[in-house]
């Protein structure tokens, strides 16, 4: 991704501590390009559910391990499913948001 990918978004900048845009140099910009693409790239570490849904190649039979990967136990499995899918990343998706919003 090129470091000015996020130039101009100003939904991005959302995230981001506010400041009057039109007051920053240009190099600022870019910095806070830069970290809003390094944001994207780390916002779902420890969502491994998020990441397996944002990726548009995932099949079923890859998603299924992943979801209930070590138990045995059909309860265990249960719980473990409806945790992992009630879970919600910086933006407060889950990761039904996340499927849906994959192209």
């Amino acid at each position: 991704v090129h470091d000015e990918a996020f130039y101009r978004c100003h939904t991005l900048e959302l995230r981001q501590p506010q400041v009057d845009y039109r007051n920053l140099t240009r190099e600022q910009k870019v910095r806070r390009s830069r970290e809003s693409i390094t944001w994207l790239r780390v916002r779902n570490d420890g969502l491994s559910i998020h990441n397996i849904c944002s990726d548009p190649n995932i099949t079923e039979d890859q998603l299924q391990p992943r979801l209930h990967p070590h138990s045995n136990n059909n309860s265990n499995i249960n719980n473990n499913i409806n945790h992992t899918l009630l879970q919600t990343d910086e933006l407060h998706m889950t990761a039904l948001h996340v499927l849906c919003l994959n192209p």
